[in-house]
């Protein structure tokens, strides 16, 4: 079988992204353009300012990925773009990116979703047998599936309110950090007692398994108010704990109920250290086998989008999907 290369474009949020990743295991070059800096300001991502840097940095991100490759447009085999969930003027000059690059060069366009991609990129470096149980936690999802096959996804759990990744950077608000806050409460949290602090643990009276941060957003926040800048490390590295412990139990949960040893996590959040252990000797325990990413591929990026364009096998419709779920 001969090799595939895929031109992956990401524009959900506030980064310009593209990447080329041969066979869905090699990445061939990528290229990132954060907005960070121009949203920092806001204390959040502009959605107007969002798209409109995008359609500055679009062409040239393109053309970049293109000349560290080596590669020429006619290597290419195929091209796959974000079309949801994200903020639909971002997401609208990806798409049109890559359906013209698609029209002009005659290569076939897979539109993917973001969530998923997130997974995706575990296969880069593992191969990982399916069924597996995945966990994309982020700044704007919070979503737990079983993975029957590469095209075939059942919801197992999504948030009822808050992301996780959106209470850490309003936590890390209230302490006067910039955003995005993550880094800067694990950073914090190092010097702290994660037990110094019970946080409450979310549930619901239906039973449900869906996640909840919002409880634990007012929490900290009340908790702030009322902790010396002594016992602040000790508050950080709680909320790590308490958030590290919600996923822990969801993803066990869901692991034995399905009767599958193994679990994907992905997402900005994941690129967290202290979570990532936590979760490691949780899983240890339950014989349960872990996979992430490296942590710079836990945040928005293109690679993602091209390694779930050459696992998956249709495409999605080729039109901006705010709101799009698995």
């Amino acid at each position: 079988m001969s090799e595939m290369l895929v031109l992956g474009i990401e524009t959900s949020c506030d980064e310009t992204a593209c990447a080329i990743v041969k066979d869905g295991k090699n990445i061939c070059s990528e290229v990132v353009a954060s907005q960070i800096p121009y949203h920092r300001r806001f204390g959040g991502v502009v959605p107007e300012l969002a798209s409109r840097k995008h359609l500055e940095a679009i062409n040239a991100v393109v053309e970049e990925t293109l000349f560290k490759s080596g590669f020429e447009m006619e290597h290419i085999d195929r091209l796959a773009v974000t079309v949801g969930p994200g903020l639909a003027g971002s997401l609208l000059v990806g798409i049109t990116a890559a359906r013209t690059l698609g029209a002009i060069h005659d290569k076939p366009v897979f539109g993917v979703n973001h969530i998923l991609a997130h997974l995706s990129v575990n296969f880069l470096t593992a191969n990982i047998s399916l069924p597996y149980i995945g966990l994309t936690a982020s700044g704007g999802h919070c979503d737990l599936v079983f993975a029957k096959t590469h095209d075939e996804f059942e919801m197992l759990a999504r948030t009822r309110d808050d992301a996780p990744g959106e209470v850490f950077d309003k936590t890390a608000k209230m302490l006067g950090f910039p955003y995005p806050g993550g880094a800067e409460i694990e950073k914090l949290a190092k010097g702290g007692n994660e037990r110094a602090v019970k946080f409450p643990v979310p549930r619901f009276k239906d039973g449900s398994e869906d996640f909840s941060f919002s409880g634990i957003k007012t929490f900290v926040k009340n908790l702030i108010q009322e902790t010396s800048k002594e016992k602040l490390p000790d508050l950080a590295a709680s909320f790590q704990n308490s958030v590290a412990s919600v996923f822990s139990g969801k993803i066990i949960a869901a692991a034995k109920r399905k009767l599958c040893q193994r679990v994907l996590v992905a997402g900005g959040v994941m690129a967290n250290s202290y979570i990532i252990s936590r979760l490691e000797e949780e899983c240890a325990k339950n014989s349960i086998q872990l996979f992430y990413p490296e942590a710079r591929l836990c945040t928005d990026n293109a690679v993602m989008i091209a390694c779930r364009g050459f696992w998956q096998e249709k495409s999605l419709p080729l039109t901006p999907a705010p709101d799009l779920k698995i």
